[in-house]
């Protein structure tokens, strides 16, 4: 390629990826509500309150997924100032507490449910093992045709808590030692097709987003997904996403900003804003 030609392929892909051709995008990561419990993932009821109300007062608007996938794939508008609320594991306290909350101040969110606690208040079913209570079908359909709430994959059983595992248990998506390539493959899209099943059954959607147990995806993690039609993935890296449109690759392993149960309002307006 000449010099001049090279000059020119470098100013194209420059102004591709211009602000014009990308978005801002924070997104936030909550578990579970209640006033006492694990500060990195739990939070009450006034402190969530409190910022939706910062966070509305501030002029963000809270989009779905299919909006940012909108707008990656056909250039559809995103609102000046946008943030994303995602929950995982699909805690009871996200229909009784969150839900409320975000109807209250018209703010969307996402919950990505682990298949194999759904509706659940022990582990996997065995009752002496009692665990956090999640959400079933009824709270689903309840929240999904509210507009509210959108109902998306944390796996159906990949996301092992390793105290109650008899077995050696999974750490996250990742390979279990000794575990062939094709075993691991037929495991992972048995998993997935699982848990996807069961959130269309439930609200007759399939699930396009994917969030990862832990964090952890590999390459060949992400090609797995992509072919069984999932859009957009989710880590827990703590950063903040730019999207780019006509780049459906830039909607891949994005990374979201956990909020501790004692984060105040302006501390995150302060933390998004970075």
């Amino acid at each position: 390629m000449c010099i001049t030609a090279a000059v020119f392929a470098l100013s194209v892909g420059f102004a591709y990826w211009s602000g014009e051709n990308t978005a801002r995008v924070p997104i936030l990561m909550y578990h579970n509500l209640a006033d006492e419990g694990e500060p990195g993932s739990t939070i009450s009821a006034e402190a969530f309150e409190g910022q939706m109300r910062a966070l509305r007062d501030a002029g963000y608007t809270a989009i779905t997924f299919s909006d940012l996938e909108a707008y990656v794939s056909s250039g559809a508008p995103l609102p000046e100032k946008t943030v994303i609320i995602t929950f995982d594991d699909g805690y009871q306290s996200v229909y009784d507490v969150a839900f409320p909350i975000l109807k209250k101040y018209s703010m969307k969110a996402t919950v990505s449910v682990i298949g194999v606690f759904y509706g659940e208040s022990t582990y996997k079913g065995k009752y002496f093992l009692p665990i956090t209570p999640h959400f079933g079908d009824k709270e689903s359909m309840e929240m999904v045709e509210s507009g509210i709430i959108s109902i998306q994959s944390h796996s159906y059983d990949m996301h092992h808590y390793i105290p109650y595992e008899p077995d050696e248990p999974r750490v996250g998506i990742l390979r279990r030692s000794g575990e062939s390539r094709e075993e691991y493959i037929a495991a992972f899209k048995e998993d997935f097709g699982l848990a996807a099943d069961q959130i269309e059954n439930a609200v007759g959607i399939r699930p396009f987003v994917y969030s990862y147990p832990f964090g952890r995806a590999t390459m060949l993690s992400e090609r797995l997904l992509r072919e069984m039609g999932v859009k957009v993935t989710l880590t827990t890296s703590a950063r903040i996403n730019t999207v780019v449109k006509g780049v459906p690759s830039s909607l891949f392993r994005l990374g979201r900003l956990n909020v501790p149960g004692d984060m105040s309002p302006a501390e995150l307006l302060d933390l998004i804003a970075v």
